[in-house]
């Protein structure tokens, strides 16, 4: 699918369609952690919304932890309820984007972004609007653009490394044996690089960076001192510990593995290319 890049009048008023359903998502995300959290009496921050120059004028939003999580249970349940939390409004935007779609030649495309499709959103295009016919292409609508980004920011969270949702959800369900995991999954994101796409690449370095600042942080606001050598070693893909080591309830693992399985279902291997790239 493509998005119109056409110019013209409405360019304003379609940036606010996208950005209103984006920062939507991006609230019901945040709140799903922060719920959670408030339920298990662990201190956070009120969500927080990170302005950032570039093609989403956003790098998403976070909460910060003001005091420590315990079990496994807890990193379960707050890991989780953000990406569940994002996907229903996620879900909704695509489809109502993609009823608002319209379906032109190919020919016709002369600037925009070509989005690439996870199972999920190809199943939803198909659903909604049906076999696209050969030659043609979907120009996908703002709010439609706004829940592919929801279903991105969402994969993305999911991947099973450091801080993110989804090492939260690894480790509460595999233990210590996330730790193996992180490393696998940067091995797995510089395979894509290499056949598919080099913009996992550029997904590398920003994560290099993002410990860095996070380092630089630490170090400032809690004096936490953290090796810069985690990050050759890749020990800072590992996270962090919990006081109780107790296994899962079957509850709580269903929903981990329903985490999981959305993670595959919104993995996009090739997400965004420039027409003519």
């Amino acid at each position: 699918m493509n998005t119109d890049a056409s110019g013209g009048p409405g360019s304003l008023l379609d940036g606010w369609v996208f950005a209103l359903p984006l920062l939507g998502i991006l609230l019901c995300h945040e709140f799903g952690h922060y719920l959670l959290a408030r339920r298990h009496e662990v201190e956070v921050s009120p969500p927080y919304f990170i302005p950032f120059p570039n093609l989403l004028g956003t790098m998403g939003a976070f909460i910060a932890f003001r005091s420590p999580i315990y079990n496994r249970r807890q990193l379960l349940d707050i890991g989780a309820a953000g990406p569940l939390a994002g996907l229903v409004p996620s879900i909704i935007a695509l489809i109502v984007g993609f009823a608002l779609s319209r379906t032109l030649p190919e020919t016709t495309a002369t600037g925009g972004l070509i989005l690439g499709d996870s199972l999920l959103t190809a199943g939803l295009q198909r659903l909604v609007i049906g076999p696209i016919p050969d030659g043609y292409t979907v120009y996908i609508h703002p709010v439609g653009f706004a829940g592919w980004v929801g279903l991105f920011v969402t994969m993305w969270n999911l991947l099973p490394i450091w801080q993110f949702d989804g090492g939260h959800i690894a480790y509460a369900l595999f233990g210590r044996r996330q730790w193996l995991l992180g490393p696998l999954a940067i091995a797995g994101l510089l395979l894509l690089g290499w056949l598919v796409a080099r913009w996992w690449w550029y997904v590398l370095v920003f994560l290099a960076i993002l410990f860095f600042v996070y380092v630089l942080i630490a170090r400032l606001s809690a004096g936490v001192r953290i090796p810069l050598t985690d990050l050759v070693t890749l020990r800072f893909l590992r996270h962090f510990p919990v006081a109780n080591e107790e296994p899962l309830d079957r509850n709580r693992r269903i929903i981990g593995w329903i985490c999981l399985i959305v993670f595959a279902l919104c993995f996009i291997p090739d997400p965004i290319r420039a027409i003519g790239a």
